[in-house]
């Protein structure tokens, strides 16, 4: 029981590599963590999206966190308005959108205020 234990942990930990922002969309289909300044944030016209952008402000962001109305009861603040312009730290799955690495984001425990 105790190698699978390890084997499991090991896993874990790897499978949460802490990546820069400018590589993150070579880590497609991974899951990964990234530490950075949130550049700029957006509520979509609906109110059904929220957009967190990293590297630049938007329309020239680097990457994007998507946090999406049925999950905001998931947070305690308003992530559009609490994040903005706080470094934190996200674990999540990259994947590409319209060209552009994203992470979906459903809880607030995945997002580390530093």
């Amino acid at each position: 029981m105790k190698p699978l234990f390890f084997l499991l942990i090991s896993t874990l930990c790897f499978s949460q590599e802490k990546v820069k922002l400018e590589n993150i969309a070579d880590y497609e289909g991974k899951i990964v963590k990234i530490c950075e300044k949130v550049q700029s944030t957006f509520l979509s016209k609906n109110g059904k999206t929220t957009m967190l952008n990293f590297g630049k402000p938007y329309p020239n962001q680097t990457f994007t966190i998507a946090i999406f109305e049925k999950d905001f009861v998931n947070f305690s603040y308003i992530p559009h308005e609490f994040l903005k312009g706080k470094t934190i730290c996200v674990t999540g799955k990259v994947i590409i959108y319209k060209g552009l690495p994203e992470f979906i984001i459903k809880d607030e425990k995945d997002i580390v205020v530093q």
